[in-house]
């Protein structure tokens, strides 16, 4: 009975966190640029059922597995990109990556995770590996753990390396397809087991991995942290000094000729420009009849730079993201400039001048999973009542003696 209602529990507290992820891609689904949170309930590992054999050591035959309850598994962003509308208003911007399809999976980087794709396998000692590389473990703080490998199970009986969400397999038996094990080669412990519960590797697509492109902005947050972070959305704005600016009102950084970019400058809107389109189809300025350019780079301080920049994107490891807002990311979990640009590769991403890029949230799913949400939150409800009353039950009638 107490499996039962942790069970039961378990799966009202996951349902409750799910809800809350579709509820916010629901709340986005018109904001341009949006990227929904992929959320999805993990079953806890299954506990091996046997029958009770006195007199021996260990348990006796076994009768099958129980599950144990479920979480929600961590909301990854999904950066497939939304479809692009044409605005004709010349302060829109939308980006189109060109990250190869295909299966990807997370190594360890010098700059933190590095996503690559193509074949998993087991590679030398066991370990799954992909291009020769061993596959990344991943602690509860999203990092690589140093020294430690996801190394195939030899008393695994099945055939898949891994589930579909990166998670190991498990057999008839209840053999996890992959272990951890240290440098040396010594088990460390399997997937589930305890001090190991939120350990594994990270396995995905071109919708969750790879390089996609973004724009750089100066970010400036209420509590006063400020450095660099990355957007998709392209729906810009211009401040009273004409500066360039997100949907956020952070300044969006010109890039140099090397696809860096330029942390202290500005891209400065010209008021005498009197031509139709501000950007050209590589985001440089555009010039009228009149021969003003639509754009200039300034300082922070307004004052012209006379260094070559132009509106671009940078390339980041999505893996390397997480949320700030409604669309902007913090890269390597900082916004220390040194420490970003570290991470920040030359934007191979396609301007598109004029067109704005969508929420890519489903909206009529994400109607359909919150239904089902709520659902399932109710059948949970219902199994904590009736063992609520069963207990009543035990505490009230059982050894009553009748007058």
């Amino acid at each position: 009975m107490l499996r039962g209602l942790t069970a039961a529990a378990s799966g009202m507290l996951a349902d409750e966190r799910l809800q809350q992820a579709l509820a916010n891609n629901l709340a986005n689904s018109e904001t341009p640029g949006f990227k929904a949170t992929s959320g999805a309930l993990m079953s806890f590992p299954e506990q091996l059922e046997q029958l009770l054999n006195y007199g021996q050591n260990g348990g006796g035959q076994a009768i099958g597995k129980l599950g144990t309850g479920v979480a929600f598994q961590e909301g990854v962003p999904l950066f497939s990109e939304g479809q692009l509308q044409q605005t004709n208003r010349n302060l829109d911007v939308a980006v189109v990556d060109t990250t190869p399809v295909g299966t990807y999976a997370a190594v360890a980087g010098a700059n933190g995770l590095v996503s690559q794709t193509g074949t998993i396998g087991v590679g030398a000692q066991g370990r799954l590996s992909v291009n020769g590389q061993p596959l990344a473990v991943i602690g509860p703080d999203g990092q690589a753990v140093q020294g430690v490998y996801a190394v195939r199970n030899p008393a695994y009986q099945g055939t898949s390396l891994y589930a579909a969400d990166g998670k190991p397999d498990w057999d008839a038996a209840g053999n996890p397809s992959y272990v951890f094990e240290n440098a040396a080669g010594q088990v460390l412990g399997a997937p589930g087991q305890p001090g190991f519960e939120n350990w594994g590797v990270r396995i995905g697509t071109q919708d969750d991995m790879g390089l996609h492109s973004f724009f750089p902005v100066a970010y400036q947050s209420p509590e006063g942290n400020n450095g660099i972070a990355v957007t998709r959305d392209g729906h810009f704005d211009v401040t009273a000094n004409n500066i360039l600016v997100d949907a956020s009102g952070n300044a969006v950084l010109p890039v140099n000729a090397q696809g860096q970019p330029l942390v202290n400058a500005r891209i400065q809107i010209n008021p005498q420009y009197q031509g139709t389109d501000l950007f050209g189809p590589n985001g440089g300025p555009v010039t009228d009849k009149n021969g003003q350019a639509s754009y200039r780079i300034v300082d922070v301080n307004g004052n012209p730079l006379p260094v070559q920049g132009r509106l671009g994107t940078v390339d980041v490891d999505v893996t390397q993201l997480s949320p700030l807002g409604q669309t902007e990311f913090m890269v390597g979990n900082t916004l220390a400039p040194a420490s970003v640009l570290a991470q920040l590769r030359p934007g191979t991403g396609t301007l598109k001048p004029g067109e704005e890029e969508l929420s890519n949230v489903d909206v009529t799913s994400t109607m359909v999973n919150m239904m089902a949400v709520i659902n399932s939150y109710e059948a949970n409800q219902r199994v904590l009542q009736t063992y609520d009353t069963e207990l009543d039950k035990a505490v009230s009638d059982v050894g009553k003696v009748n007058a």
